[in-house]
């Protein structure tokens, strides 16, 4: 891809153009970042015990909802979130991919895959963390994994 940068001193506040010949997944991904980038919409904060904690992207495990209440899950603790599934899904991009109606994997902390009952199949993840991935989902992750 190539980057073509303009600084100019009557610029005032910084602005993006994307040139492209159709709109990609990666292309959307990319003007949701660039457009969400200082403006703190892309922060995620969980709250655990008392304290309320930036979670750094990449050591999210998983997203699970209980009880219509939204929790993630890293190596070391879960948080519960104040946003829903989707709008985490939408900050944290293509690294993640919803599995059922109430959770969502970081797809490199995927560690194996079993088949289980009635087309559904369980998810292994590397932490230990287990969740299954309901038959909705899973041509996306066969596509995902080159199955």
């Amino acid at each position: 891809m190539r980057v073509d940068m303009n600084i100019a001193e009557n610029i005032k506040e910084p602005y993006a153009v994307i040139h492209a010949g159709e709109l990609t997944p990666e292309i959307a991904e990319l003007a949701r970042e660039i457009s969400q980038f200082g403006t703190g919409k892309g922060i995620i904060i969980g709250n655990l015990d008392d304290r309320k904690v930036v979670i750094n992207p990449e050591s999210i495990v998983l997203i699970r909802v209980v009880v219509e209440k939204v929790y993630i899950v890293t190596d070391d603790d879960t948080y519960r979130v104040g946003k829903r599934m989707y709008e985490l899904l939408e900050i944290l991009g293509s690294g993640f991919m919803q599995v059922s109606k109430s959770a969502a994997i970081n797809l490199k902390h995927l560690e194996s895959v079993e088949p289980s009952f009635n087309g559904v199949m369980l998810l292994h993840m590397k932490n230990g963390e287990k969740e299954y991935i309901s038959r909705k989902f899973v041509p996306q992750l066969k596509k995902y994994l080159g199955l």
